[in-house]
């Protein structure tokens, strides 16, 4: 089941990522949104050829994406793409290999698959979740890393941790949970709400590895929401997750 939804997304993925990659190489032009945030013309083509790629595919299937204008048509259906083109379009401007392409498709609100390319690695990271069943808790690490966000890091705005732990700043967050998902880290957590377009395919990609995913209040995200916003994020192993979830309620 997904197989071919997944195989489109990781087909869209890796053509919008060789136009991305071609775009930085031969210099590529940049503004801000509303609110200050930046935007290239790489997030606006590569916005571009994955709706085109996608909705050709799968034309009953709904859409929200950080670079399309959002409308309520994507509630009525039962199957949602969730995307965003360049997750980490500062790192990507500056030049740092960590930005990625995130594609998600989420069914009545949870999401089944998930694709985060990193076109400056080529690093592809892909995975069907539907099936997924969460990990049994795992013996205490003394030792533990987590993925947080760049800015968090640099302002020392990340949320308290438990002793053992040490830190890594990586900017894009849907790439910080792939890596996660794949054992580079053991958990990612930023304490800043996020768009879900930053989070669903990393959320699909941490579950298929039978991870936790909750909200930094401890609760399961959902998606395809009518204000598509999570209160934060932490993806671990079921174990370190409790541990540091404790961890902040005896803080607070």
């Amino acid at each position: 089941m997904f197989e071919a939804e997944l195989q489109s997304a990781i087909d869209a993925s890796r053509s919008a990522g060789a136009e991305v990659a071609r775009l930085r190489q031969n210099g590529v032009r940049y503004g801000h949104k509303a609110g200050r945030e930046l935007v290239s013309e790489a997030d606006l083509r590569a916005a571009e050829m994955l709706h085109e790629a996608l909705t050709a595919a799968f034309p009953d299937t709904g859409w929200l994406s950080e670079e399309h204008v959002d409308t309520s048509e994507r509630l009525r259906r039962e199957r949602v793409w969730i995307v965003d083109p360049i997750d980490g379009t500062r790192e990507f401007l500056q030049g740092l290999p960590e930005y990625a392409i995130s594609v998600a498709l989420v069914v009545q609100g949870a999401p089944v698959l998930g694709v985060v390319y990193n076109p400056a690695t080529s690093e592809m990271h892909a995975a069907a979740c539907y099936e997924a069943t969460e990990r049994a808790p795992t013996a205490r690490l003394e030792q533990f890393a987590v993925l947080v966000g760049r800015g968090e890091h640099s302002h020392d705005r990340i949320p308290p941790l438990p002793p053992g732990s040490r830190t890594r700043p990586i900017g894009s967050v849907a790439y910080r949970m792939a890596l996660v998902a794949s054992g580079t880290g053991d958990a990612a957590l930023t304490g800043y709400g996020r768009a879900e377009w930053d989070v669903a395919a990393g959320t699909a990609l941490c579950l298929a590895a039978g991870l936790r995913v909750t909200d930094a209040l401890g609760s399961p995200l959902q998606f395809n929401q009518p204000d598509p916003y999570v209160r934060g994020l932490l993806t671990a192993e079921p174990g370190l997750h409790r541990r540091i979830r404790t961890y902040w309620d005896l803080m607070t």
